[in-house]
């Protein structure tokens, strides 16, 4: 510590001696417990160090011990704020002796650097000589470069910087000694890579043979037999307990964390006493590890924050990349995936970094990261360059196959997705169009996008719901695991003959979920079963028919326990032949169900859509198959040869017997069924306001089969027994979940952790853009965003009010109508009828103009003193007619 020149400094400030003299004791008092203050404040950010001293009025009430490891006497916030300024004056101190700008003035610096000044940097180098040009700034050997995309010269990317800010009007180059006291690299190495340049580090990018991925995994595998058995106890057993540095593995494992210092130790057969496992320098364990690619986590395994002192540790675009390959790529690989979606913000958050996402989203467009994972250039969804940004990686293609059109299949990736945001922001129909861009793919979806074609976008959205391939439940706070998942219901018991039998039984009713995740594995199975693996991968691409071999099985007399038929069950059927029965039977109910369908599908309809039918009608009529529904199988009974009505659709009606002569080879006895090939087996089940159920209650047990790697056929495949019907039960790869959540409802904050985890979130704000600027004279546009900067300002911004509520406004009259109806009334309920609060949203006071409500005062009734009560008592009422002045276009 330079106490003089501080104590001359601080006079020169205009303190006094006895001043100067207390502020240098402080000082000196800190140094006795932190170490040097000179190199403490080159190795640490001010704001971190003044952080160890913090202590508030709170923390005085609530009598909290001393944060600092100074001993203080006397009152303990106003000794340690006595230190605090102190400390922040011996910072101003060593900025203005050392001529280097503050953090916030140094990123300001930074940030007008472009790539003309890199350039002209670039250019000295050449002229001068790597040697001569180093000299000059007095820098070392550089561990850090700096290249162009597809040039192949590098250049030292600290000596760089420093030299191209002397090319910024009235700038100045720096030297190594006075290179942003120590915190300016890693802002420095980001605006290169923000401006296109690529940051190469010695010894990174997987060149050290010691720790690719393989390697490295293999080392943790080691440490879990260690751990399990006592194996390799001569490489792990000198090491003691970890403190603060752990690894995330890339694989699944039961515990993913993983001590950074025994991983190391055994990569590179060294003793637990010859290095750290910290990163504080670059041949610590966390560093290498860090460098590698691998996350670094506490003990919590949540990823560790990256300390700016700490400028040899990767960062930027460079570090999303290397996560994205060890964490997204190369796992998905290994599980035998065709395609990856990655999330900007979770990959942000992985790799440790701070307001970083455009360095992220870069990363994953550029060609850098196509090279390194060798993939082809990603499709990208959602915002540009956001935490909700979202690249779909293909895997297995070739990386220089650039221009071809990328299969459908792997485009739409989202298996599990929550919409959410304020009322009114188009949620319905964004999920009508994510549920059928799932089931179709992203061509057919986009030209069903926009306004201007809803009417068929809704049409084929029914379509698919009639088809079965889109199931739709909205949740409620009564909603069970009975209803979703499967529960017990009461059935008359037909074993019983005697026709006053009044006893029942339960039996297992499956609920809308299991149901679904049911056809999408059947679908599924079918599509493998037919061994279309091109289709699998291209849906949306024409395939042959398919000829499926049916062996129809004789009925029993009581029809209760036929086996199914799986090759009817994905075909297009219509009516054929009815056969006549009597008025009143199951059977003359089924033929009038299939009449009924086949007059509104004249193209044919599936057999789920006719059981879901026939189903819906039993329930409603009391008529039900002989055996019950649930032993029901709709597949047998419907082809068998003297009751069958079922035709292909391709057949014309009532020209189909039993004779396959007669038929081209069709048979309704199922014997040869031309069945027509399903294109796409995508699923998706819709949840409305999946934010007002319990969600630990309605999916219980099931919610980790959600997540994408737990699915059928996939590496960590998981099946549950059911506990009211007993049978095993897995969620299949090709059931997509998509649930909305209105946020004025309940906060995002506020959802099951475990759902959190398992979902992609997906935020849908109000978008004034979209709205018309002249309407009647309103400016809708400018009507929507002066209510919701207000209802921000006011409440928060989960209550905004949603463009949705204005769309089909075409006259003043149609805005009036919705001001009045939807938008007061919901301001209302924002603000529990506090009225003053909805008229300043509105820009009406009791004192100001009077656009939407007027305001009375209320006299005080007789013998009660008006200030009895505080403020003035107003009585608000809705005006007859609206002034629009405000928002005129």
């Amino acid at each position: 510590m330079k106490q003089d020149e501080f104590r001359k400094w601080l006079v020169a400030q205009g303190q006094t001696d006895a001043t100067a003299s207390s502020r240098v004791s402080s000082a000196k008092r800190v140094e006795q417990y932190l170490g040097d203050l000179d190199e403490l404040f080159a190795q640490e950010d001010r704001d971190s160090i003044l952080n160890r001293f913090a202590y508030t009025a709170e923390d005085e009430r609530a009598d909290r011990p001393n944060p600092s490891p100074v001993p203080i006497d006397g009152v303990l916030r106003t000794g340690l704020a006595s230190l605090q300024q102190a400390l922040k004056l011996y910072h101003s101190f060593l900025t203005e002796q050392s001529n280097v700008p503050d953090k916030a003035e140094h990123q300001a610096l930074v940030d007008r650097l472009t790539r003309k000044e890199i350039e002209a940097a670039m250019q000295e180098c050449d002229q001068l000589g790597l040697k001569a040009f180093l000299a000059r700034g007095g820098f070392a050997s550089p561990q850090v470069w700096v290249s162009d995309d597809g040039k192949d010269q590098t250049y030292p990317a600290k000596a760089t910087v420093a030299a191209a800010l002397g090319h910024l009007p009235d700038g100045r180059a720096r030297a190594a000694k006075e290179f942003f006291n120590g915190f300016g690299e890693a802002q420095s190495f980001a605006k290169l890579e923000a401006l296109g340049f690529q940051i190469i580090r010695k010894g990174t990018n997987g060149k050290d043979d010691a720790f690719t991925r393989e390697r490295i995994e293999g080392a943790m595998d080691a440490y879990e037999e260690f751990r399990r058995s006592g194996a390799h106890a001569d490489a792990f057993s000198s090491f003691g307990e970890p403190k603060d540095f752990w690894v995330r593995s890339s694989r699944p494992r039961q515990d993913k964390r993983f001590p950074t210092k025994p991983i190391v130790g055994y990569l590179l057969g060294k003793a637990s006493n010859t290095f750290n496992g910290g990163w504080s320098q670059p041949g610590d364990a966390a560093a290498r590890l860090h460098a590698a690619g691998y996350i670094i986590v506490d003990q919590h395994d949540t990823p560790l924050p990256l300390p700016e002192q700490h400028t040899h540790l990767v960062r930027g675009a460079e570090r999303a990349r290397l996560v994205a390959l060890n964490y997204f790529i190369e796992p998905a690989r290994e599980a035998g995936l065709h395609s990856v979606t990655i999330r900007a913000g979770d990959l942000h958050d992985m790799s440790g970094l701070v307001k970083n996402w455009a360095n992220v989203c870069q990363a994953l467009e550029k060609e850098a990261f196509q090279q390194l994972a060798s993939v082809p250039a990603p499709t990208r969804t959602g915002p540009e360059r956001s935490t909700t940004t979202e690249y779909t990686f293909v895997l297995g293609q070739d990386v220089n196959v650039r221009d071809g059109t990328m299969p459908i299949a792997v485009q739409t990736a989202t298996t599990n997705l929550i919409l959410y945001g304020p009322p009114g922001t188009g949620k319905t129909y964004q999920t009508a169009w994510e549920a059928v861009r799932l089931c179709l793919g992203n061509d057919v979806a986009a030209a069903l996008s926009g306004e201007n074609n809803r009417v068929r976008l809704m049409a084929e959205y029914r379509r698919l719901m009639i088809e079965g391939r889109i199931e739709f439940v909205t949740f409620h706070q009564s909603m069970s695991y009975e209803e979703f998942v499967e529960g017990l219901r009461p059935d008359v018991d037909r074993d019983d003959p005697s026709e006053n039998s009044a006893g029942f039984r339960l039996e297992p009713v499956s609920g809308i979920f299991q149901r679904v995740a049911r056809r999408a594995e059947a679908a599924a199975r079918d599509g493998a079963s037919r061994g279309q693996d091109a289709a699998a991968a291209m849906p949306d691409a024409p395939g042959p028919d398919v000829t499926a071999s049916v062996q129809p099985e004789p009925e029993s007399s009581d029809n209760r326990d036929p086996q199914p038929q799986q090759g009817l069950e994905n075909g297009l059927f219509t009516v054929g032949h009815l056969p006549p029965v009597r008025d009143g039977t199951f059977r003359k109910l089924a033929q009038d169900v299939a009449q009924e369908l086949a007059k509104g599908h004249p193209q044919g309809f599936s057999l789920h859509q006719y059981r879901e039918a026939l189903v819906r009608a039993g329930r409603e009529t009391g008529v039900e198959p002989t055996g019950g529904w649930e032993k029901h199988n709709m597949p047998t009974w419907a082809s068998h040869p003297d009751q069958a009505w079922l035709v292909p659709a391709g057949a014309a009606a009532g020209a189909v017997s039993s004779n396959p002569q007669a038929n081209g080879g069709q048979q309704t006895s199922g014997a040869t069924v031309m069945v027509e090939h399903d294109t796409a087996s995508a699923h998706v089940l819709i949840i409305d306001e999946i934010n007002r159920a319990n969600i630990s209650k309605v999916f219980g047990e099931l919610i980790t089969l959600l997540e994408s790697d737990k699915r059928l056929g996939r590496r960590d495949e998981i099946q549950l027994t059911l506990p009211y019907s007993k049978k095993r039960f897995g969620v299949p790869p090709n059931l997509h979940i998509i649930g909305t959540m209105n946020t004025a409802d309940r906060s995002i904050a506020l959802l099951d952790t475990a759902l959190r985890r398992r979902f992609t979130f997906k935020e849908l704000m109000p978008n004034p853009a979209v709205l018309s600027p002249n309407v009647g004279g309103i400016n809708l546009r400018k009507l929507l965003a002066t209510i919701n900067d207000r209802i921000e300002y006011l409440f928060d911004r989960e209550h905004q009010i949603g463009h949705a509520y204005f769309t089909g406004c075409t006259s003043p009259e149609a805005v009036e109508d919705v001001m009045r109806h939807k938008v007061i009334p919901l301001l209302s309920e924002y603000f529990y009828e506090d009225w003053s609060k909805v008229a300043a949203v509105l820009g009406d006071g009791p004192q100001g103009p009077s656009r939407f409500l007027e305001a009375r005062p209320l006299a005080a009734p007789p013998g009660i003193a008006a200030d009895d009560f505080s403020g003035e008592r107003l009585r608000w009422r809705v005006k007859d007619q609206f002034d629009f002045s405000e928002f005129a276009a």
